[in-house]
């Protein structure tokens, strides 16, 4: 009997600890590497800090699927606060979850793999919050051949 309330004690505990912790937080932030996949706009500066820089891309694969993609990289002395997000014209959306971006440090908040098809135009716009403060990136086209 003693075992067998144990059992029920550390199953409860861990249901417990598995729906307390934050649901994805911050999953959609990744380091990133850029091939020829990528199509990026150029760095903008943030308002917030000449140290801070954010773009969007859009990520092509040869089937012709896409993903938007806000970059940020952090060039200041100590670590910042960040959001944000980034959407793409077929769907490839996603808000970009709370996240310290550690000095010296680039992730991209990718959003959803979509179709875009041949001969098209994928427009890709984000949104970057800094220590509370938004900046955009508005919309940036890239031909997809």
């Amino acid at each position: 009997m003693r075992f067998r309330a144990l059992g029920v004690a550390a199953a409860a505990a861990g249901a417990l600890a598995v729906t307390a912790a934050p649901a994805g937080a911050a999953q959609n932030w990744q380091a990133v590497s850029t091939n020829s996949t990528w199509h990026c706009g150029a760095y903008k500066t943030h308002k917030v800090s000449d140290h801070v820089k954010f773009k969007v891309c859009a990520v092509i694969n040869g089937s012709r699927y896409g993903q938007a993609v806000l970059v940020v990289q952090n060039a200041a002395s100590v670590a910042v606060s960040i959001s944000g997000a980034v959407s793409g014209n077929f769907g490839s959306n996603v808000d970009c979850a709370g996240f310290t971006l550690d000095a010296g440090f680039t992730r991209g908040c990718l959003a959803p793999t979509k179709y875009v098809g041949n001969e098209s135009i994928f427009v890709v716009a984000g949104r970057l919050r800094l220590n509370g403060v938004d900046d955009w990136y508005y919309d940036t086209e890239f031909y997809v051949p």
